[in-house]
């Protein structure tokens, strides 16, 4: 099922109809993990998207970004892969707004035992639609789970354990001060030892500041490198907690008709 006209109207900017190409990783998952067949991949592809919009629009499922697999292009993938794979480790890792679960699935197809994974988001449709876009209802054993990340009461049971937490596109939904509290809720839930590490990407901007995300919750908080580090110097203070942060600041693709206010916008 396709969005409404009236749907499609309001967020024309953050919707197109079908990906401009498929990027290399997600055709390996979806071929070669997944196995379905190459002729019918862009029109599941599509047919899931379309049913995730529906749940909520998220500029990221309208453009198609959870195709991007953007785990795998951190520099410290190799070397957090490699822990996780490492024999009688147990290291264990979190996907933060897992969304489709898509990083959750690269992950165990480059060899991490999924009973080390978990991913977690806010839509439950989100985890469901993630097991038909990846054809892995009945062999994924992973641990997927339904949670906000500012309601305390859910997180009791993983509250420690993680050595490792990938969020990515997730912390630039909110302003500077939810900010805060999502990345104390992050140290909380990694081991506390040296070494746990958070990880992952987001929209900042060459100048930090506050912007209007109208389609999402209101006012964001973009980071350039000095605001990020003095968000994870003000949690480290307020947790006891010591942070080595490391920030690159990339480019960013302005899309046509785009709303948002991307003067000086940087992933």
């Amino acid at each position: 099922m396709s969005p409404s006209e009236s749907e499609n109207n309001n967020r024309s900017s953050l919707w197109e109809p079908e990906p401009s190409h498929i990027p290399p990783t997600a055709l390996d998952l979806l071929e070669n993990y997944s196995h379905i067949p190459s002729a019918e991949i862009l029109p599941h592809i599509i047919a899931v998207r379309d049913r995730a919009w529906l749940i909520f629009p998220y500029p990221c499922i309208g453009w198609f970004h959870f195709l991007d697999i953007s785990i795998s292009l951190h520099h410290s993938y190799p070397r957090i892969l490699a822990s996780l794979k490492a024999p009688h480790a147990d290291k264990k890792l979190l996907d933060l707004g897992t969304c489709l679960g898509q990083d959750v699935r690269k992950l165990v197809d480059d060899g991490a035992p999924a009973r080390n994974l978990y991913g977690t988001d806010l839509k439950p449709g989100f985890l469901e639609l993630g097991y038909e876009l990846f054809n892995d209802k009945n062999k994924l054993n992973a641990h997927f789970f339904v949670a906000d990340v500012l309601i305390e009461d859910a997180w009791s049971e993983v509250e420690g354990q993680m050595d490792f937490i990938h969020a990515s596109s997730l912390l630039h939904l909110f302003d500077w001060e939810t900010q805060i509290e999502i990345c104390k809720r992050i140290v909380r839930l990694l081991k506390p030892q040296a070494g746990s590490t958070v990880f992952g990407r987001m929209t900042g901007n060459q100048v930090a500041r506050s912007v209007q995300h109208e389609t999402v919750f209101g006012a964001a908080w973009r980071h350039n490198e000095v605001s990020f580090r003095r968000m994870w110097d003000m949690v480290g203070e307020d947790t006891g907690t010591k942070w080595k942060v490391w920030v690159e600041l990339g480019g960013f693709v302005k899309r046509q008709n785009d709303h948002f206010d991307n003067n000086g916008v940087r992933r």
